[in-house]
């Protein structure tokens, strides 16, 4: 296999067991070997198939720099968990060496090897750190893989009792003998063919599987009998799961019992739709088109995205979902310290339930840039009593809980929470995405990066008040586009969550506004947002009560002079308005807000103008 090496990178760490050691940083060198095939960089000259160099290597410095541990080894491990879960890397090659430690040699090293696999089944090495990932290349939608098995595509369906858990469950026992590569979203549809039935949840996944084709077939019809399916039933009828195979690698088969390609995939919106989310290129092996294009072929379909929550199924096309902030923070920014009991939290969730929230969102680590941090324990401390006195009064309401600590995500979990809210986009903390997979609960994804307008701008803010020429420095704010950074970032965290094994449905994005942002760049995110859920992904913004909506007030109201409106200013609230509304217009789905009654009905308005309330 074909080597990325970044040779000798010089860092200086907290390192070692002696007493000076402990206080003292000493030098370190990394040299790291990443197995990549680089072919199809070689050949497409596209570095969407290789790994950033400059990411990575800024990546482990950072994380070397602000480690304190006391063995090599452990370091060694850190780096190696970076590489593997950060930025998809299946297998590194990790050298410490720690010049001057030993006199009578140059100096002592350590020296592993890891995979992704063994991050992935050992959840338990627990070394946090804050990186940057570049995503593996996409896989190719044809073929066999790499390590000889098969590729396969199946379709899921079921509309009988729980129809979504029907789906997940067939899945883990799927697992048995197929590895699931990569999902479509989950999707309801109306019932074809006998019409008398009710509505299907329906999707698509990719898998591996050294199973040949008849022997795929009957363990597929093992699955169906396993979990209830009655073969006795008419045709077309309920079921209470179907897995059909739609593509065998490209081969065509037709005997008796089975026919591959499926033989009505072409007319079918419940399947051609989901496979188009993981495969709209391949190459239908008779028909000779591409599944994208036998979707454009499809009538008008009323099939439509679902997103689970807990219990609770959303339908993305019907309204703009709210969500209610309860901060139990003593400094955030709107209603820091206001919240400080377990019964005052409790009867602001009332408030938001009652104003009409769909989901509360808890948090208890404040998150603006410059916050002070606190504990993870503390953090626990704070929420999970709130969490678990709310699911006891209100057993159904859909909670988040907002942290970028996977201990403390876990814990909500437990508690009773049904989504997680990461600020951090699971950069902080790479085993939030494993507490997700673990517990199959949907994760929001935001983006926190300085942007390069950003940092440039905090740095004409400083020249300025070191008295330096302001008309020296001068900020781009046109290159790169916010929208193009954000959909970098958001297809690379995409492609590290599904290849760690999220299911598609699982992830909502949130383009992060005011985080390490211009106030412009936050405009332009409300102005161009149908440009971010091209991605397919659900979008959620949270523009309440923040600086750029002041920071626009003040810069556009000739008669404010300048002035910034405080956080509690109803002109900051307006200004929310306003930014719900136009996102509701290019689609958003979810708004995190204060201010339920007010943003309630302008949505109630936006959402009669631009969603399907039928």
């Amino acid at each position: 296999m074909d080597k990325i090496i970044i040779q000798d990178l010089h860092v200086q760490a907290v390192i070692g067991v002696n007493p000076n050691e402990r206080i003292i940083k000493q030098n370190i060198i990394m040299t790291i070997t990443s197995y990549r095939d680089l072919s199809k960089c070689g050949s497409t000259d596209n570095v969407a198939y290789t790994i950033s160099y400059s990411s990575l290597s800024k990546s482990l410095c950072s994380y070397a720099e602000s480690s304190h541990h006391y063995t090599l080894e452990a370091l060694a491990t850190g780096v190696a968990k970076i590489c593997c879960l950060g930025f998809g890397i299946e297998k590194v090659k990790v050298l410490i060496q720690k010049p001057g430690a030993i006199k009578l040699a140059k100096w002592p090293g350590v020296e592993i090897v890891r995979t992704l696999d063994f991050f992935k089944s050992n959840s338990y090495v627990e070394i946090p750190s804050s990186n940057k990932q570049i995503s593996a290349p996409p896989s190719n939608e044809t073929g066999s893989s790499k390590e000889g098995l098969n590729i396969v595509y199946l379709a899921f369906g079921s509309n009988m009792g729980d129809k979504y858990e029907n789906i997940v469950k067939s899945f883990e026992i799927l697992k048995e003998k197929v590895n699931i590569l990569e999902t479509s979203f989950m999707y309801e549809s109306g019932a074809q063919y006998f019409l008398e039935q009710d509505s299907f949840f329906n999707c698509v996944c990719k898998g591996s599987t050294d199973l040949k084709p008849q022997e795929l077939l009957v363990f597929i019809k093992s699955i169906e009998e396993k979990m209830g399916r009655d073969f006795k039933m008419f045709k077309n009828g309920p079921r209470i799961i179907d897995i059909d195979i739609i593509y065998y690698n490209s081969q065509i088969l037709k005997i008796e019992t089975l026919e591959i390609p499926h033989p009505l995939m072409w007319e079918r919106d419940f399947v051609l739709i989901p496979l188009c989310d993981i495969a709209p290129n391949f190459m239908h092996p008779t028909l000779h088109i591409t599944s994208n294009r036998m979707k454009m072929n499809l009538k008008p379909s009323s099939i439509q995205k679902i997103f689970r929550i807990g219990k609770i199924n959303w339908r993305w096309n019907k309204k703009t979902f709210i969500m209610g902030i309860l901060n139990v923070t003593p400094d955030s920014f709107v209603d820091g310290g206001k919240y400080d009991s377990v019964q005052k939290s409790l009867d602001q969730a009332t408030k938001l339930i009652t104003q009409g929230s769909d989901i509360i969102d808890i948090g208890g680590q404040s998150t603006y840039p410059g916050a002070a941090q606190i504990t993870i324990q503390e953090e626990i401390d704070r929420v999970v009593p709130v969490i678990k006195k709310i699911r006891e009064k209100y057993p159904d309401i859909p909670i988040s809980i907002d942290t970028y600590n996977h201990q403390v995500a876990k814990e909500a979990i437990l508690a009773g929470c049904n989504l997680i809210n990461d600020v951090s986009g699971a950069m902080k903390d790479p085993n939030m995405f494993l507490i997700a997979k673990e517990y199959k609960t949907p994760i929001i994804l935001n983006h926190q990066q300085p942007t390069t307008q950003y940092l440039q701008q905090k740095q004409n803010e400083q020249n300025v008040n070191a008295n330096t020429n302001q008309s020296s420095q001068k900020i781009d704010l046109s290159n790169p586009s916010v929208i193009t950074t954000l959909n970098n970032f958001f297809k690379e965290r995409i492609e590290t969550a599904t290849k760690l094994g999220l299911y598609r449905w699982q992830l909502i994005l949130d383009p992060g506004l005011g985080f390490y942002k211009t106030y412009e760049q936050s405009i332009e995110i409300i102005k161009k947002g149908k440009d971010l859920i091209s991605l397919g992904f659900p979008v959620l913004i949270g523009p309440s009560r923040k600086g750029f909506i002041a920071q626009t007030i003040a810069k556009y109201d000739e008669s404010s002079n300048g002035e910034v409106p405080p956080p509690n200013s109803e002109r900051r609230l307006y200004g929310t308005v306003a930014c719900c509304c136009i996102a509701a217009s290019w689609g958003v789905n979810i708004v995190r807000i204060h201010d339920i009654n007010q943003i309630k009905d302008s949505l109630l308005i936006s959402d009669s103008i631009y969603k399907n309330q039928q």
